[in-house]
C-alpha cells in the first residue's frame, strides 16, 4: 500500500498518581461546543478526552430491566490527559428520574484484577458544588464538579457509579468492546478491590463523557458514525477502534498533540432513521437527530469526522444514495453554521457480508462517487480506498477483515486512521466546504 496521496478538489503514559482532593466552589456546568473549552479559567481549557453515545434500552436484558442498588464500574480509555476531569452522565432515554449515588474515579490495577483500582488513586466525584450524589431528570443529563486528578493520556480510567434506586430502563451504550462490571447489591464505588463486582457486561451505563482540563488552545475531534466507528470487529478490551488509532497519531505529531478524540459511533446507527423505528432501539437516534447532543454540545469540538450511511443502504426500508447524501450534507451544513469543520469518509466494502446485495453495493459506489466529487465538506477521506481488496474492490482486504466481511479488524481500523490527514483536523474554524480529497491508494 502506497503512502497517503492528496488529490486537490474544488476547494480546499503509564499509571500516574492521582492528585488528592476535589475542587470546590461554584459548580461548573458544561457549556456546549467551543465555549466549553474556554470555561476552565486562565491558561487552561477543557477538552473532551472520552465519550460514548447514549441509546435507548434493548427490548430485553439488563438495559431493559435496569439496575437497583448496584454499583457499575466502567472502564473508559482516555485520548488526552490533563490536570483534572469532570464526568458527563445521561438519562436521555430514561423514563424516571435517575438517582446517582457515590461516584468515584481511579486508575486501574490490572495486576490485581481488571476491576481493581490502583492503590492511592481512587477519588470521589461530587455534584452541584460538593454533593455526594445527584438526581438526573428523565430525558436530561448532568455534569460533575471538577475533580483534581492527574489524568494520563491513552490510558484506562475506572469510573464507578452507585445507583441506589431503581433506574427503570437504562440509558446505555450497548457495543462498548470493553468489559465493565456490575456489583453485588450495595454501594461499592469506594472499593479498591474488585471482589464485589461479580457480573461482567460489555456495555456502558449512564456514563457518556470524560472532559479533561489542560493547556489552552486544545480542542476536540468528534467521530460520528455507526458500528465501524464504534469498533465492531476490533479486539475486545484492546482499544483497537480507528478513533483510538487516530488519537495516538494525533498525540505523536507535535502540531496536533493535545487534540482529544471522542467516539460517537453507535452500532446499527443510521443517518436518516431512528433505532426505535425497528426492533432494535439500542441502535440509537439517527445521526441527524442526535447531532446536537452527541456532537455540537461536546466540549471544545473543532472538527467532525462523519463516517456513516451503510446501514441506511443495507437495512430496510432502504434509503437511496441521494437520500443519504442529502442527509450528510444537512449534517455538514448544521455544523458549518457553528464553524465546525466536517471531514466525511467514503463507505468501505461489504461484499460477502450477511446483508450484502447488488442493489446496496450500487448505492454505495454511487454515494462514494458523489462524496469524492462534493465540495460540501471541508475534506473527504477515501476510507474505501484504504481497505478495499485491489483484486476485488467490492471486498475488504483479507488482512483487514474481522471475519464478517463488513467490520474491520484492528489492522483495518489502523488503516482508516492512517488515511486521515492530521492537518485537516487541527485547522482554522470552517467557513464552509472545500472539497479536498484525501485517500490512500490500494
Amino acid at each position: 500500500m502506497s503512502a497517503t496521496t492528496f488529490l486537490t478538489g474544488v476547494r480546499r503514559s503509564l499509571v500516574a498518581t492521582a492528585l488528592a482532593g476535589v475542587l470546590v466552589g461554584t459548580p461548573l456546568m458544561a457549556p456546549s461546543g467551543a465555549a466549553a473549552g474556554r470555561a476552565a479559567g486562565s491558561g487552561e481549557t477543557w477538552a473532551g478526552s472520552w465519550a460514548t453515545a447514549p441509546a435507548p434500552a434493548a427490548p430485553t436484558g439488563i438495559s431493559q430491566d435496569g439496575l437497583d442498588n448496584r454499583t457499575v464500574r466502567m472502564v473508559v480509555h482516555t485520548s488526552i490527559g490533563g490536570s483534572g476531569l469532570r464526568l458527563r452522565l445521561s438519562n436521555a432515554h430514561g423514563t424516571v428520574p435517575l438517582a446517582i449515588g457515590r461516584t468515584t474515579v481511579a486508575l486501574p490495577d490490572p495486576a490485581a484484577s481488571p476491576s481493581s483500582a490502583a492503590p492511592g488513586t481512587l477519588r470521589q466525584v461530587t455534584f452541584d458544588g460538593g454533593a455526594a450524589g445527584t438526581t438526573v431528570p428523565a430525558g436530561g443529563g448532568a455534569v460533575s464538579d471538577p475533580v483534581a486528578f492527574d489524568v494520563p493520556a491513552d490510558h484506562d480510567l475506572l469510573v464507578s457509579v452507585h445507583l441506589p434506586e431503581p433506574t427503570g430502563p437504562a440509558t446505555w451504550h450497548w457495543l462498548a468492546q470493553q468489559s465493565n462490571y456490575v456489583s453485588e447489591p450495595g454501594d461499592h464505588a469506594a472499593d479498591t478491590g474488585g471482589a464485589a463486582y461479580t457480573r461482567t457486561e460489555t456495555s456502558w451505563f449512564f456514563l457518556t463523557g470524560v472532559d479533561v482540563r489542560g493547556p489552552a488552545e486544545r480542542g476536540t475531534v468528534v467521530a460520528l458514525g455507526d458500528s465501524q466507528t464504534d469498533g465492531g470487529g476490533s479486539t475486545q478490551d484492546g482499544n483497537g477502534r480507528w478513533t483510538d488509532a487516530l488519537a495516538r497519531r494525533l498525540a505523536a505529531d507535535p502540531p496536533t498533540r493535545g487534540l482529544g478524540v471522542l467516539n460517537e459511533g453507535i452500532g446499527g446507527n443510521r443517518v436518516l432513521r431512528d433505532g426505535t423505528e425497528t426492533d432494535r432501539p439500542q441502535r440509537g437516534t439517527s445521526a441527524l437527530g442526535r447531532l446536537d447532543r452527541d456532537v455540537i454540545e461536546q466540549t471544545g469540538v473543532r472538527t467532525v469526522v462523519l463516517y456513516e450511511g451503510i446501514n441506511d443502504l443495507q437495512l430496510e426500508p432502504y434509503a437511496s444514495a441521494q437520500e443519504v447524501l442529502d442527509g450528510l450534507r444537512t449534517i455538514a451544513g448544521r455544523l458549518h453554521e457553528r464553524h465546525i469543520r466536517v471531514v466525511v469518509g467514503t463507505l468501505t466494502p461489504f461484499k460477502g457480508s450477511a446483508l450484502y446485495t447488488d442493489a446496496a453495493e450500487l448505492a454505495r459506489t454511487r454515494l462514494n462517487a458523489a462524496l469524492l466529487a462534493s465540495s460540501d465538506f471541508d475534506g473527504v477521506v477515501d476510507f474505501d480506498a484504504a481497505v478495499r481488496d485491489a483484486a476485488d474492490p467490492q471486498r475488504v482486504r483479507d488482512g483487514f477483515d474481522s471475519g464478517d466481511h463488513i467490520h474491520l479488524n484492528d489492522a483495518g481500523y489502523r488503516a482508516l486512521a492512517d488515511s486521515v490527514p492530521l492537518t485537516g483536523l487541527a485547522g482554522e474554524p470552517s467557513t464552509g466546504g472545500t472539497g479536498t480529497v484525501h485517500g490512500r491508494q490500494s
